[in-house]
């Protein structure tokens, strides 16, 4: 009996080892499938987020923080803009404030919109007058002025700012310029809606005109009443970039092509961050803004056909083809986002 038990102990232990050794088979096999599964989970989300579009990222090594001396912009105990947003109309300038507005050192002053150089002075507006709106120098470290129709190709914007800054001693080289673009078969479409949506200015002729009409009857009547709301000119981007970058070879522009850079927004928060000099903000929430205007008019509903998006690229093509061009000749101080395949989805 003894020597049995001792048997039965012995035949127990081996039993033992032998399960011991396939516990630890089979939990390694399982770590292995699971880090294995992980893997998989991870390569396949970095492919996803890699072809999603607009999601390059900005390489933060090619933008240099811009040389800024808030003394330079301190007037009359106000400090006034180095940050100017000048457009383009229905590309993306309200939702670029709404990213702009997440930095806590920068600000806009007590509007979106200023509208201080798309106009002639008048002895109620003026130098004086246009300070007031911003907040005291203490307070911020940069002030911006975002308004779109600074782009407004008849506004002769780009001169009077550059009269303003010399006027008041404020150095060129270290203001920034930013613009919001997208091809223009996209921006039209939503300026319509927009200009006949607020806009009682519209020739009587056009009155209940789809998109559709339009397009066909006026896009290519060249004459001043024809594009009295500047449906077509503000697309004109070769001919208002020109004049900015004649007027002012010393600064630097930052150009944002919407349709694409605005699905990652990051990158835009991240790019501003370093070349303005802010502390970095995190975007948890896609930002998002628009604008609510008041309705005065009826709109037909926005209907885009195949050829009016064939006309429209047609019209604007050698127009974004020397957008293109000045972009190119010069680069030396121009950044985009995104950096890379900027007019990808302009077809030129």
């Amino acid at each position: 009996l003894k020597l049995q038990f001792l048997y039965f102990i012995v035949l127990l232990f081996g039993a033992f080892k032998t399960m011991k050794k396939l516990i630890i088979i089979v939990s390694a096999t399982v770590a292995g499938l699971i880090g294995t599964f992980s893997k998989f989970s991870s390569t396949r989300e970095v492919a996803n987020t890699a072809a999603s579009p607009g999601n390059e990222e900005v390489d933060l090594s090619e933008m240099l923080p811009l040389n800024y001396s808030k003394d330079a912009f301190c007037r009359n105990g106000r400090l006034s803009p180095s940050v100017f947003v000048i457009g383009v109309q229905k590309c993306g300038t309200t939702t670029l404030q709404g990213i702009l507005d997440l930095f806590p050192t920068i600000h806009a002053g007590v509007t979106k919109e200023h509208h201080m150089f798309d106009h002639p002075p008048t002895p109620s507006r003026h130098d004086n007058s246009y300070s007031k709106e911003f907040p005291l120098c203490k307070r911020y470290k940069r002030i911006l002025d975002n308004t779109p129709n600074y782009t407004n190709p008849e506004s002769s914007s780009s001169a009077r700012i550059k009269e303003y800054a010399i006027r008041n001693n404020m150095p060129l080289d270290q203001i920034l310029f930013i613009a919001m673009v997208r091809p223009n078969h996209k921006r039209l479409k939503s300026a319509f809606t927009h200009e006949f949506s607020i806009n009682d200015n519209f020739p009587p002729e056009w009155k209940n005109l789809s998109y559709s009409d339009w397009v066909h009857n006026h896009l290519h009547k060249e004459t001043p009443s024809n594009d009295r709301m500047q449906l077509k000119s503000r697309g004109y981007y070769g001919k208002i970039f020109k004049s900015y970058f004649k007027e002012f070879p010393q600064s630097t522009f930052l150009f944002i092509e919407s349709t694409k850079a605005f699905s990652s927004q990051q990158p835009i928060a991240d790019a501003l961050s370093k070349m303005l000099g802010l502390p970095k903000v995190t975007i948890k929430n896609l930002v998002w803004e628009n604008s609510a205007s008041v309705k005065k008019n009826v709109v037909k509903p926005v209907i885009s056909l195949e050829e009016d998006t064939r006309m429209v690229k047609e019209y604007f093509r050698p127009h974004e083809l020397e957008f293109q061009k000045l972009l190119y000749d010069n680069n030396n101080r121009v950044h985009t986002i995104p950096q890379h395949n900027f007019f990808e989805s302009w077809e030129l």
